[in-house]
């Protein structure tokens, strides 16, 4: 299996120790966020901070990547999630792609929760 390109790798680890400024580093400045679990897409550098503020920040979060796969220029990335939400722990899959080591796109998929 591959490894995860940096820029991938990098916002896991930095989503895991609550490095929000270094996190909104690693996106371009046109990058498009969407949460599908919001029904929310955002653009920009902006938006995007308001969304690692709104739903990264202070929720303790933890995402342990279990596995990841190349397909047309895109990454995708199957985690689980623990941390103070109701549905923890939960699996969710991200969608991403980049622009050199820019992330210019992730959407983020609810694919249920693993309690028990």
């Amino acid at each position: 299996m591959n490894a995860l390109p940096k820029p991938i790798a990098e916002f896991f680890r930095l989503k895991n120790v609550e490095d929000h400024d270094a996190l909104l580093r690693l996106f371009s400045e046109d990058a498009t966020v969407i949460d599908a679990g919001e029904g929310k897409a955002m653009r920009g550098t902006e938006d995007i901070q308001q969304w690692i503020g709104k739903s990264i920040a202070g929720l303790d979060l933890q995402t342990d990547v279990r596995d990841w796969k190349e397909h047309g220029g895109e990454w995708i990335v199957d985690t689980t999630l623990t941390g103070n939400f109701k549905a923890s722990p939960a699996r969710f899959e991200y969608f991403i792609s980049l622009d050199g080591e820019k992330i210019s796109k992730l959407r983020v998929e609810f694919r249920g929760s693993q309690k028990t």
